[in-house]
């Protein structure tokens, strides 16, 4: 019987983890929930909960599977140390719609990072990941498997809530300097969105409620400066308390399916859209560490609806 470890950062923390995790059991088709290392107390039907430091083999596990984002290397290097006993015990290791970002990152390998030489595959989801891998000289087969998360299961149940006529999907990432850098650049954001005046307008926010990078937060203050005076739709997107209880990526999926166009700097609404046939508006910021938008775009760029354009807004 095939036991599987999946190895993610902070599992189904956010919608974008979400996304991607749901993926996998129709993948792995192991015929057994498979185990999720976390600190939470339930996952989600089709995975069970391990404990965050696992012993793989005294679970008898005998399938160790790198999935999803990692944005802290210290995260990275635990589940590359959970790994490595995992591989002692003769389990064997691959990863699939593996990210790497931010600190985990950098171009010198994090501390175990040889284990990765024994994958039986890596496969990224974006091609950054996989310039990472090629700089830390992985010796494990690299593939690309670009954004998977974009098809998946879809619910129109708030999709149907929202008016007829064409509506603007919008995804702003946030952060410390968010609010600065839309100030900043406010007559190129103005002059980006002013094709879309007069349409309603649709939060799709894909970050964890309260993360100091929330987009849900951001957006509003997108919409109040470049867009004033917008109707704003199913403006309870912005409040962590429902998103947390109520908006799952299918739900996301279906608001996406929604929209005449998406503006965005966040990877997973804007991947969800280029899945569906509508144009993407890309918006950097123009952080050095920020690359999401712009990441998405150039690994989709065979796929990009007609009328897609990437614009990117120097800090300056």
């Amino acid at each position: 019987m095939t036991r599987t470890l999946i190895l993610a950062e902070r599992s189904f923390r956010d919608i974008r983890s979400q996304a991607i995790l749901a993926m996998l059991p129709a993948r792995l088709d192991s015929g057994t929930p498979l185990l999720v290392a976390t600190s939470a107390a339930s996952a989600p039907e089709g995975f069970e909960v391990v404990p965050l430091d696992p012993d793989p083999g005294s679970l008898g596990v005998t399938r160790m599977v790198l999935a999803g984002i990692f944005h802290d290397r210290a995260e990275l290097r635990r589940a590359l140390a959970t790994a490595a006993r995992g591989l002692a015990a003769g389990a064997t290791l691959e990863a699939l719609s593996l990210s790497l970002a931010v600190s985990a990152a950098r171009r010198d390998p994090p501390e175990g990072a040889a284990v990765l030489d024994h994958a039986r595959v890596l496969e990224a989801r974006e091609h950054l990941t996989l310039d990472i891998l090629t700089q830390w000289r992985v010796a494990a087969p690299l593939a690309l498997a670009p954004y998977p998360e974009r098809w998946g299961d879809t619910d129109t149940a708030l999709a149907a809530s929202l008016p007829a006529g064409p509506i603007l999907g919008l995804s702003m990432i946030g952060g410390p300097d968010a609010a600065r850098l839309h100030e900043a650049k406010l007559d190129r954001l103005r002059a980006c969105l002013a094709p879309f005046a007069g349409w309603p307008v649709l939060p799709l926010p894909a970050e964890h409620p309260g993360s100091v990078f929330d987009d849900g937060a951001a957006t509003l203050d997108v919409i109040a400066k470049a867009l004033p005076g917008a109707d704003i739709l199913l403006p309870q997107m912005a409040d962590h308390g429902w998103r947390r209880g109520k908006l799952t990526a299918p739900l996301l999926r279906g608001l996406v399916a929604r929209c005449a166009a998406v503006a965005a700097s966040q990877d997973l609404p804007a991947a969800m859209a280029i899945a569906q046939g509508i144009p993407v508006l890309g918006i950097g910021l123009g952080r050095s560490h920020e690359r999401r938008i712009a990441s998405c775009m150039a690994t989709l760029a065979n796929d990009l609806p007609p009328g897609s354009r990437l614009v990117w807004l120097d800090p300056g």
